[in-house]
């Protein structure tokens, strides 16, 4: 276990590893509900342009026009619903990916004051991603790395 002073950086990059992990699983669900609204934002704009036809072809034949454009209407509102329910899944979606971030930048910050706590100010590279961690290895100018390996015991 590496300790420099009070910080013991295994504890602080298994630690980094749990954020990033559940910033991750915030993002992906993020994705999942934009993906979703986007698919009932489309839906709402096929029944829109349905709805659209309907009022034009209702304008054409006035007496059945009435009947036509008040079905147009209908598909209209209900396509409206269906945008105003996909906007919703939207901004929600946008929250949680936020809120993975903001996890994933918490889960750095600690990272980086336990370096500087222990070494000093010195250089660190992020190398060979890991999708599983959804996070990269940190090479130290030093010649220390911390990676994924020590995690699996």
């Amino acid at each position: 276990m590496e300790t420099k002073g009070s910080v013991s950086l295994s504890f602080i990059w298994k630690f980094r590893l749990s954020l990033y992990a559940e910033g991750g699983k915030l993002r992906a669900e993020g994705n999942r509900l934009c993906a979703e609204g986007g698919k009932l934002y489309a839906e709402g704009g096929k029944l829109r342009a349905e709805g659209g036809k309907l009022r034009a072809e209702g304008s054409k034949f006035y007496a059945e026009g009435g009947k036509l454009y008040a079905e147009g209407d209908k598909l209209y509102a209900e396509g409206d619903k269906l945008y105003a329910e996909g906007n919703k899944l939207w901004a929600e979606g946008a929250k949680l990916r936020a809120e993975g971030g903001k996890l994933c930048a918490e889960g750095g910050k600690l990272w980086a004051e336990a370096i500087l706590e222990a070494y000093g100010n010195i250089g660190l590279e992020w190398k060979n991603w890991n999708e599983q961690y959804q996070s990269f290895e940190c090479h130290l100018e030093n010649g220390e790395m911390f990676g994924f390996e020590e995690q699996k015991a």
